[in-house]
């Protein structure tokens, strides 16, 4: 058995293995079905060859003769399936296909009356046999050719050209091979190209993203390289003892046990050298992200370490695109935290930014998402579930657009999604190879855990700080109370009533200014030391009520409440006697937000929708809206931060106070305003788990039920506040 037979044997066996593989797909397309059958029939065109080769027809037997004629007939049905295959993968017009099924036709009866009849014995009609199915193989490759030139798409016409390559390399070698039958020197290379090619046609059937028929070409030139070592290794030790059988099995198993030592760090090694010759641009990107990973691993501020990736990423000229989104705190949504390029949206929703998230994609890329939706408007979108992959489809195109992303990966965080990492190549399609992907992908891991660990030590550092807050404030409270209280006790010794009227106003002013400072020595201490709660199920809606019955007497004539209670709203883990304190300190603001302008408070409660979080509890959401002046955009950022205040006699911890007291509720308190159209600060909680709607009458602390206020009800009060009572409103 010579080369030549052993090479058809090989490419008989991997073309049969194909096509029956495919074959074996369930749900599969057209243009599946008829590879299956195109790679069975050149498996046994191959596999004819084979048995040709060991009964040849120059031997003069009967069954080199009948291996003659099977080889003929198996070899004129090659270009029926060739063209069948090709036209359904090409896309051409069923009157395209059905002229050149009727030309391959001719072929399979041409072969059929050579192969069956005496005919096969003449050389002259062997030799029109084989050049008849040469053209026919060769009109394939044309029309290749031809859709590749109509092709409107870079990528595609990239895929075709590689696919025309191909053919035609298999057409020329496997012409080669027959001009060896005549003892031309031509070295059996048919069966091989062939065989590969079977394997590469295969794989962009499969393989729909160009970048990976790139890698796949990488992997087998790094394991061609590889054999070829192993082989040499191999050839080394064993060639120079030939003729000694014992010795010759000696070296063999000391060859075996030299190749297991070699291959694992030999694989990895030619691997890198043959990307780094043919694919130099993906292997700077590859060495760079790896860099980045060490570079970044005991960072923990997430800004510094957005600005360190994207710097480093930007730097690869790998990519025109990339940004950070974050969970933002004062609305549902993410925020752009730092970018590389032409700037994307600064703010997506969670409506936009939840299609982003899968269950069972790690990553999105944009061409896979382009080419999925195409295929699905291809078909008949009668099945539910059709319609709905469409549209999640173009949902994911819309935010991944708004992001300019070519890959978007989710942050992930304790199975909650953080933010979004973005890199885009605008200038090809398809820019990212499977391995790249896989370091991305190891690059957003390391994101998320800087966020999470950047939230761990704002909080650890947040407690050291009201740690010391509070050892300083009981020292300052023991030091500025007891001169407040002599100062109070004298100026009330003299009293104002026995004293002329200017002298009796400045006792008053001094008596209303000593409890204004002993108010802010108290919230101080309310801010410092620890709170003590008082958890269990509480309503919401109920708080609501309790706190609007509290402050309704203070409201000024000018301002209206309006109460807006959601339905079925589940209970809260929460201490109620603090909630109402949260709510009023709201209310109040909102009030003297309002001044003496005609304005309208609005207390909502509602169930929101979850989003980036599997299995966290659902929220209650309280919000406190008004239609006053707003807060500018320059003091948003520092409400919260504790002693700042834009009041002329405000302490600056009101809203330090509230955000501390929901934070231990483990809630959030945001605030969206606009200056002229007032402000709405939202305090969202978590619910109880499993637990049931809250019944319309529970009672928050002993006594009777009081009855839910239906909503949306309307508070007004008039109230006629004293001079003396006005200053209190403005110093509180």
């Amino acid at each position: 058995m010579d080369i030549r037979t052993q090479s058809s044997l090989l490419a008989a066996i991997v073309g049969l293995a194909l096509g029956v593989a495919m074959l074996l797909r369930t749900q599969r397309p057209r243009v599946l079905t008829l590879y299956g059958i195109f790679a069975i029939s050149v498996g046994g065109f191959h596999l004819a060859r084979f048995l040709e080769g060991l009964f040849p027809f120059a031997s003069g037997s009967m069954a080199g003769r009948v291996m003659l004629g099977i080889a003929l007939c198996a070899g004129s049905v090659l270009p029926v399936t060739t063209l069948s295959f090709f036209l359904e993968f090409l896309n051409f017009s069923p009157r395209a296909a059905r002229l050149a099924r009727r030309v391959s036709l001719f072929s399979v009866l041409m072969g059929l009356a050579v192969g069956a009849t005496p005919l096969g014995e003449l050389l002259w009609a062997r030799v029109m046999v084989a050049v008849w199915v040469l053209l026919a193989l060769s009109f394939s490759v044309s029309l290749i050719l031809a859709r590749m030139r109509t092709s409107e798409s870079r990528i595609d016409r990239l895929r075709l050209l590689y696919l025309a390559v191909g053919a035609a390399a298999t057409v020329v070698f496997s012409g080669l091979d027959f001009l060896g039958r005549f003892d031309i020197a031509f070295p059996s290379m048919g069966p091989i190209v062939s065989t590969l090619y079977l394997f590469f046609l295969s794989q962009t059937l499969l393989r729909l993203r160009l970048m990976d028929l790139h890698e796949l070409l990488g992997k087998i030139a790094s394991q061609a390289v590889l054999a070829a070592i192993l082989a040499v290794v191999f050839v080394v030790l064993t060639a120079w003892v030939e003729g000694n059988a014992s010795l010759y099995l000696f070296n063999t198993l000391v060859a075996a046990f030299v190749m297991l030592i070699l291959l694992e760090p030999l694989s990895e090694w030619v691997e890198e050298k043959v990307v780094a010759v043919f694919f130099r641009q993906r292997f700077a990107f590859l060495e760079s992200a790896r860099q980045l990973l060490r570079r970044t691993a005991n960072v923990i501020d997430a800004p510094e370490l957005a600005a360190s990736l994207l710097d480093g990423l930007n730097d690869t000229r790998r990519l025109t695109h990339a940004s950070i989104y974050l969970l933002a705190e004062d609305r549902p949504g993410f925020r752009l935290l730092d970018s590389r390029g032409p700037v994307p949206a600064l703010f997506i929703d969670q409506g936009t930014a939840r299609a982003l998230v899968s269950r069972t994609e790690r990553a999105q890329l944009i061409e896979t998402v382009e080419r999925r939706a195409t295929e699905l408007r291809s078909q008949p979108l009668e099945a539910r579930k059709s319609r709905e992959e469409l549209r999640r489809l173009n949902d994911v195109k819309t935010a991944m657009q708004q992001m300019k992303a070519g890959i978007t990966v989710p942050l992930m965080g304790n199975d909650r999604v953080l933010g979004f990492l973005n890199l885009w190549d605008e200038r090809v399609p398809e820019a990212f190879a499977s391995d790249e992907i896989a370091l991305i992908l190891e690059l957003a891991d390391r994101v998320a855990m800087v966020i999470e660990n950047s939230k761990l030590y704002d909080k650890m550092r947040e407690r050291d700080r009201l740690a010391a807050l509070g050892e300083m404030a009981a020292g300052l409270a023991h030091e500025i109370r007891n001169p407040l209280g002599a100062i109070k006790g004298a100026a009330q010794f003299l009293d104002p009533k026995h004293l002329p009227r200017e002298e009796g106003e400045f006792v008053e002013v001094i008596v209303e200014e000593v409890n204004r400072l002993n108010g802010v020595v108290s919230a101080f201490l309310d801010y410092s030391r620890p709170m003590k709660q008082n958890f269990g199920p509480t309503d919401l809606g109920e708080v609501v009520s309790r706190s609007l019955k509290l402050i309704v007497t203070d409201v000024p004539k000018n301002v209206t409440i309006k109460e807006e209670l959601g339905s079925e709203l589940p209970r809260v883990d929460a201490d109620a006697e603090q909630l109402k304190q949260v709510l009023i300190n709201l209310i109040q603001n909102a009030v003297q937000a309002l001044g003496e302008r005609q304005g309208e408070i609005t207390v909502r409660t509602s169930r929101p929708e979850r989003f980036g979080d599997f299995r966290s509890p659902e929220l209650v959401e309280l919000q406190v809206s008004d239609n006053g002046p707003g807060i500018p955009a320059d003091q948003q950022l520092n409400i919260f931060v504790p002693f700042f205040t834009t009041k002329s006699k405000g302490t600056g911890l009101g809203l330090a106070i509230c955000q501390r007291i929901v934070k231990n509720h483990g809630g959030t308190i945001t605030v969206q305003s606009k200056v002229g159209e007032g402000s709405t600060f939202t305090i969202r909680l978590p619910a109880l788990p499993d637990e049931q709607p809250a019944p319309e009458t529970p009672p928050i602390e002993g006594g009777t039920p009081m009855p839910a206020l239906p909503p949306p009800r309307v508070v007004q009060k008039e109230v006629k506040l004293s001079r003396r009572e006005k200053k209190k409103q403005k110093a509180s």
